[in-house]
């Protein structure tokens, strides 16, 4: 799986965590062990290429949207792109937002529009960053030089 950049240990880590599928699940439709699901998470090791066709059958994508197209939404990676650029950990983005930790996970696990909570403090982030609530869903802020 050379060539473009890989993104296959991020988006199999998001497929299977948006179907809320457990590794086991995941271990079991490719007949592997849950620790080498691990592993292809974590990107220690690469499936052969008929176990990422199988992966992309399951989950209802092309094996390019697997390999090279990141899946997380864009407002997930424009966080993690504000998070690092300004050094930024979980507990401070929480507090910014006016929600809990624990709630922030689950606004970026499974996606900002399916929380009230999220949607109603995504706003203040914005205005902390100096950003319209738009330009966190439909900008690259990675490509922008925010």
């Amino acid at each position: 799986m050379g060539g473009e950049k890989v993104f296959f240990a991020q988006n199999l880590k998001y497929l299977r965590e948006q179907a809320r599928e457990s590794r086991k699940d995941i271990a079991n439709i490719l007949s592997v062990s849950e620790m080498t699901i691990s592993r292809y998470e974590s990107g220690e090791s690469e499936p052969d290429l008929q176990k990422v066709v199988d992966l992309a059958f399951h989950f209802r994508v092309t094996v390019d949207d697997l390999l090279v197209r990141p899946k997380e939404p864009l407002f997930i990676r424009n966080i993690r792109f504000l998070q690092k650029k300004y050094g930024i950990d979980d507990k401070e983005l929480a507090l910014l937002m006016g929600i809990k930790k624990s709630n922030l996970k689950h606004c970026l696990m499974y996606g900002i529009e399916n929380f009230a909570y999220c949607q109603e403090n995504k706003s203040r982030l914005a205005e902390f960053f100096g950003l319209k609530a738009w330009e966190l869903h439909l900008k690259d802020l990675s490509k922008e030089g925010v």
